[in-house]
């Protein structure tokens, strides 16, 4: 590498080799580590180990940046054992680092966007032609399940009101059945108390049988099919957001929401101009 300065202390201008970007007492590692040789790569392929189903990308191209990648861990943690920078030469050196880290970041993207592509429009081709059936499919049987819980709705209103009129007339019987059995009993009639007493019992069985709730079901008419049936699910109609808020205000989720809203508000064009109840724009500095 050549490095020169300027006299009025401007930016040098340098030239920067493989082996530029080191820690200064750690002359032994490339800071950009070459590129892995083909007699490399195909020992590492070779010690891979085996799969039952071979990997749906190009195994050598995969394994050449794999020790690339390593390559670079491994001088991050000599950079990272130097643990402070305190030469010009030195924080220069760790730009040509992260330059080339993120040079190989680069790399890998696009050919990992390149190697799922092809999987990609597969899959789109799947996704379509699958799609489109079940998109049918839903609707036609959203229209018919919409007739068949208005059914089920007069249905299971019908079966109430019988269920209503049964337990009435199971009452009236237990009562007209208490008032034959208390004038049987007056008049030591035994014969009347007997019938009375089977009146109370079998009223008892059908006041038993009304107070069971009622509930209307649509059957298979082939017995092939599923049985439909009404059933309750809940959700909430919100009638005041500040109040909900109140109630779920420490649940992380809640939390993490807020920080994200917040944070984009601040970094948003003009963010620095607004005001936020409750929260403190912040600065810092990051090395980009």
């Amino acid at each position: 590498m050549t490095t020169s300065y300027t006299e009025d202390g401007a930016a040098p201008v340098r030239e920067i080799t493989r082996s530029d970007n080191l820690p200064p007492d750690i002359t032994s590692l490339p800071s950009l580590p070459p590129e892995p040789t083909a007699e490399a790569v195909i020992a590492a392929v070779a010690a891979l180990a085996p799969t039952e189903e071979p990997k749906p990308y190009d195994v050598s191209a995969f394994t050449a940046f794999n020790l690339k990648v390593l390559a670079f861990a491994e001088a991050c943690g000599k950079w990272r054992d130097l643990g402070t920078i305190t030469t010009q030469l030195q924080a220069e050196k760790l730009s040509d680092f992260v330059s080339g880290a993120r040079g190989v970041y680069a790399a890998v993207e696009a050919r990992r966007k390149l190697e799922k592509k092809a999987h990609d429009d597969k899959a789109a081709v799947v996704q379509k032609d699958f799609v489109g059936l079940l998109t049918v499919l839903q609707k036609a049987a959203e229209g018919p399940s919409e007739m068949q819980n208005d059914w089920l709705t007069r249905e299971n209103a019908r079966l109430e009101k019988e269920r209503v009129e049964a337990a009435r007339i199971a009452k009236e019987k237990r009562e007209e059945a208490e008032a034959q059995l208390a004038r049987a009993a007056l008049s030591n009639d035994v014969v009347g108390e007997a019938a009375a007493e089977a009146l109370l019992k079998e009223a008892a069985k059908e006041t038993k049988v009304a107070a069971k709730p009622v509930r209307a079901k649509a059957g298979s008419a082939t017995g092939a099919g599923r049985a439909m049936s009404q059933r309750e699910v809940r959700a909430a109609e919100i009638h005041n957001h500040n109040l909900v808020y109140m109630h779920f205000r420490d649940d992380p989720r809640v939390k993490a929401l807020l920080q994200q809203l917040a944070d984009a508000a601040f970094a948003a064009k003009g963010g620095s101009q607004i005001t936020i109840k409750g929260a403190n724009m912040i600065t810092r500095k990051v090395a980009v």
